[in-house]
């Protein structure tokens, strides 16, 4: 039946798991992404900026809530593929297996009639 089958390609899907995780080592788009805190404006101005400040240290929170859930849905994915890899792999093998045990414990009288015309060979005819 036509769109009954899954071809997935397991080398392509262990790659892209790796790929993902492996941006995950690199360092972030910006050190602010990873700072506690924005410092108060210098030279004595924190009662001028200090509004400017506390909006930059909530922008902060947020961008770093934002990246780390980013980075987990990044793991996340990476998993599922990594997972989904394997499972294509284990079905392929156990389909694999279910062929070759019906092909060994195949019993002779269990085999299909050979059609008389194959039985001898026709070369040169």
């Amino acid at each position: 039946m036509s769109g009954d089958e899954i071809n997935g390609d397991t080398d392509a899907m262990r790659e892209f798991a790796s790929r993902i995780m492996g941006s995950l080592d690199q360092p972030p788009v910006s050190n602010i992404s990873r700072i506690d805190s924005s410092t108060a404006c210098p030279g004595g101005l924190d009662s001028l900026c200090i509004d400017l400040t506390g909006a930059e240290n909530e922008t902060i929170r947020q961008l770093q809530t934002f990246i780390t859930q980013a980075e987990q849905g990044f793991a996340a994915y990476s998993a599922f593929v990594r997972q989904t890899a394997a499972n294509y792999l284990r079905a392929d093998e156990t389909a694999r297996q279910e062929i070759l045990n019906a092909f060994v414990s195949q019993r002779p009288e269990d085999l299909p009639v050979v059609d008389p015309r194959l039985v001898t060979p026709h070369s040169g005819r």
